[in-house]
């Protein structure tokens, strides 16, 4: 299907539904001629009793949100808006795959790492903080080097890297998620100055919003 053909010929039954053409029987026979080329571009047969049958309306399971079977976009482009739309309002994202690996390696929850990633850089692998924090789980210079990280902006070696120091901060901290999150954002040394959350605002909102994503 060509999006672009059928979101032209929406517009034009949405100009005809508001009125804006005047005349009642060219309404009459500008709604027959759009329903002719609706069913033009949706190659809908003449003896279909409607545009989707049941099979169509089947959920497979492999997108994020239900697709109609019979709706074939060109180049997967509808599919793939969707799955970027998806990772950025949601916790499902392209890095599926390699935040499952990492949750495994680091015995984290993958929610947790999605959490992160989610807040640090919205699944952003290109993202770069003012303070120079990189990558989907916005890692330091520093830091990068000392977790062995390569390429900052490597989505694999991000999350890797990331996890594996998330998995620090837990074992540092007995455990506590909310306090590792503390120690991820503002440094174990401020953790431990403050025998917890530190009295930042911008950690204890970091905190928040990441248990909120883990929690919901």
């Amino acid at each position: 299907m060509d999006i672009q053909s059928l979101k032209t010929l929406m517009e034009i039954n949405a100009m005809q539904t508001l009125g804006s053409l005047q005349s009642s029987p060219s309404n009459s026979n500008n709604s027959s001629l759009f329903s002719e080329l609706l069913g033009e571009v949706l190659h809908v047969n003449e003896d279909s009793s409607s545009l989707y049958n049941e099979s169509s309306l089947i959920y497979s399971g492999n997108s994020p949100v239900f697709i109609p079977s019979n709706i074939n976009f060109q180049n997967g482009s509808f599919t793939n808006a969707i799955t970027s739309f998806s990772s950025k309002t949601g916790l499902s994202s392209n890095y599926d795959e390699i935040i499952q690996r990492a949750s495994e390696k680091f015995n984290l929850p993958e929610k947790l790492i999605s959490s992160v990633i989610k807040q640090e850089s919205g699944f952003n692998a290109s993202a770069i903080s003012t303070a120079g924090a990189s990558g989907l789980m916005q890692i330091m210079p520093g830091t990068a080097k000392y977790l062995g990280i390569n390429n900052i902006f490597d989505p694999e070696e991000n999350i890797m890297g990331g996890a594996k120091y998330l998995r620090q901060m837990l074992n540092q901290f007995d455990g506590n998620i909310e306090t590792a999150l503390a120690a991820y954002n503002a440094g174990p040394g401020a953790v431990k100055k403050y025998d917890g959350i530190p009295p930042y605002k911008e950690t204890q909102d970091y905190v928040r919003k990441v248990m909120n994503y883990f929690q919901a």
